[in-house]
């Protein structure tokens, strides 16, 4: 922080966490949603509190609170969403693939204490984050504010990284270039992956911005957002980013379509040589060969399909992968890959053709209600909101290809709130009939299902006299 503080912010954080677990259960259940957003992405922040009582669990107990703040106040914490049935059969599934993993492997049963277990929990903090978001209500005014601390936090996570590769010599690629900034574990690959998302959702706010300023501001920190991506070195964040830019070109702002072909035309002369090593490096044309990344990746899909054949339907359990020492490492490093190195297959390979149906279905009603309210929102900032959080899933999608960038909470943990506020938006936009899905048209925007109560009554026929008149 630069003004002699450094050594108490872990107290404040402390502090500010105690207070706002109690306020969320007393006072108001979204004040812990809005303590946790600024830590979401910045894992080495969140790692000062690790040496505290409870501090390695900040963020499970704070969802704790706004869990119990939600029924002190009277409603339920699996709101009517559209995705509330389909989260609650998910996370049923994958507990049960758990156990189904525990008897492949031959190892103690899935309960507290086991490392499987505490990935499984880590992982459903997620969808625990979407149904908490919507139960705690947000207002439009403070989803803004809510936005505004997560540029601040995406702000604070660019400058620490910028502030470590600003010095380095980018003329030669070099492995040692590669840095992960505050994503901590999610590695550099996952801090090119969020990139990728938050300049296309910051995109996608200022398209609705009504004000000069804000609208300015969002597209100064998305270019700051895609600059962070470019030293990252990540080639999975380069396509990312640009099927992201792509998107938002085709369904709202056909400028970007203008940026994104000019700069395909001019990249070799803008990029430093780096980067253009980074992604030429991919195939050698001489040798007709894949490089090492490319070809362990292949290697890898490989020995996952062939394990998925063996077990089709049920997968051999959830987070299984990592113990069978399949692939012998071929980086250097001691060991075999503990991944995939795509979260799809990965879900095939751990849950079968079940899992990846459910995953597939929970995929496609991300984008589908999100690209629902875009559409019909009559808020400006309910439709950013939803074109943010379509474009956020397919910037996700393409990200996880190579690997898994879908489990880890500072990578995606942003995306799970904006689609509170999506779900959430619908009931603000009840006024608003034509923001409400027909019978033929829920089933392809996945709203149908599940829908709140306010719009539900907007399905009533003095609801649909009025929308008729």
């Amino acid at each position: 922080m630069h003004f002699g503080l450094e050594p108490y912010v872990p107290y404040l954080e402390y502090l500010f966490f105690v207070m706002g677990f109690f306020l969320a259960v007393f006072w108001r259940p979204i004040v812990g949603i809005f303590y946790l957003i600024p830590l979401i992405p910045l894992q080495t922040i969140r790692y000062r509190l690790n040496d505290f009582p409870l501090g390695q669990s900040v963020v499970g107990i704070m969802l704790l609170g706004v869990a119990l703040g939600v029924l002190r106040s009277g409603k339920s914490i699996l709101p009517k969403t559209p995705w509330t049935r389909l989260l609650c059969v998910y996370v049923l599934f994958t507990f049960l693939s758990l156990w189904v993993g525990c008897f492949y492997l031959g190892t103690a049963w899935p309960i507290t204490g086991n490392p499987r277990f505490g990935v499984w929990q880590d992982y459903m903090v997620m969808p625990a984050l979407l149904l908490l978001t919507a139960a705690a209500a947000p207002t439009t005014r403070q989803m803004k504010w809510m936005l505004l601390l997560m540029c601040v936090a995406t702000l604070l996570l660019d400058r620490s990284f910028w502030n470590v590769v600003a010095g380095r010599d980018f003329s030669t690629y070099s492995e040692e270039l590669r840095e992960g900034g505050s994503m901590g574990y999610a590695g550099v690959n996952g801090l090119s992956a969020f990139e990728a998302s938050v300049t296309t959702f910051l995109l996608a706010l200022a398209a609705f911005e009504p004000k000069f300023l804000f609208r300015v501001g969002y597209y100064v920190l998305s270019i700051f957002c895609a600059v962070c991506c470019i030293y990252s070195l990540s080639r999975g964040g380069y396509l990312a980013l640009l099927v992201g830019i792509l998107f938002l070109g085709l369904v709202k702002q056909r400028k970007l379509l203008l940026v994104l072909i000019l700069f395909l035309f001019t990249w070799t002369s803008l990029v430093p040589h780096a980067v253009e090593e980074r992604v030429l490096m991919s195939y050698d044309q001489h040798t007709q060969t894949l490089d090492n990344s490319s070809e362990t990746r292949l290697t890898l899909w490989k020995d996952a399909m062939e394990l998925f054949r063996s077990n089709p339907v049920m997968g051999v359990g959830f987070n299984t992968y990592a113990y069978l020492h399949k692939v012998k490492r071929t980086d250097g490093v001691e060991g075999y890959y503990e991944d995939t190195h795509n979260i799809f297959l990965k879900v095939l390979v751990e849950t079968g053709v079940l899992g990846f149906l459910i995953f597939g279905y929970l995929l496609f009603k991300f984008f589908a209600t999100g690209f629902r309210l875009f559409r019909k929102a009559r808020d400006p900032l309910l439709a950013s909101l939803g074109l943010g959080l379509t474009g956020w899933l397919l910037c996700s999608v393409v990200s996880n290809c190579f690997g898994d960038r879908w489990t880890f909470l500072q990578i995606n943990g942003y995306m799970w709130i904006l689609a509170g506020f999506v779900s959430h938006g619908f009931v603000i936009e009840r006024g608003n009939l034509s923001a409400v899905p027909t019978a033929s048209e829920s089933a392809d925007a996945g709203v149908s299902e599940g829908p709140t109560d306010e719009i539900t009554a907007a399905w009533s026929s003095e609801g649909m006299h009025a929308r008729n008149a």
